[in-house]
């Protein structure tokens, strides 16, 4: 079985929608078609914010979508430039356990660092063992001091008074 990452295009959004989707409803999140669709949009015509990729599959000449995988850009001081942030990673069901993640992510990992990428983070649900078992054995180091805290803001609610 080879494994590759394809990026998609415009005309793949609703099909790394659908994945998204799945993803979201495994992770019991909200679902805000919508606003994802719109994300998605944005990041697929703006490359310096992340990169998606379809995980593919070819297994004995028939091509399938395994899953998909976001990364998102950002900057930090303390790793010294651009981080990148592996917002999504995720595998259909059937097809966990099978290698594929030990695959792929010396490959995101290689994509990253050629794109000037100093550091890699990423988010696992606490109570999921076996994603975080999976990262600590690929060298992802918990950062147990810190606890990642998240606000959801509209624009409504930000009154600019910016000076420049």
């Amino acid at each position: 079985m080879n494994i590759s990452l394809v990026a998609p295009s415009i005309t793949s959004m609703d099909m790394l929608l659908t994945l998204v989707e799945e993803l979201f409803e495994y992770e019991v999140l909200p679902k805000k078609k919508e606003q994802t669709q719109q994300a998605i949009q944005h990041l697929l015509t703006n490359p310096e914010l992340g990169q998606a990729w379809f995980i593919e599959l070819d297994n004995d000449g028939e091509k399938l979508i395994a899953g998909h995988i976001i990364i998102s850009y950002s900057f930090s001081l303390e790793h010294g430039g651009r981080v990148g942030l592996i917002d999504q990673f995720y595998l259909k069901p059937e097809w966990r356990q099978q290698g594929i993640g030990t695959v792929l992510l010396p490959q995101i990992e290689a994509h990253a660092a050629s794109a000037g990428v100093h550091a890699l983070s990423l988010e696992v649900n606490i109570g999921n063992k076996g994603a975080r078992k999976f990262y600590e054995k690929h060298e992802f180091v918990p950062r147990r001091q810190f606890c990642m805290m998240t606000k959801i803001i509209t624009a409504e609610e930000i009154p600019l008074h910016i000076a420049s």
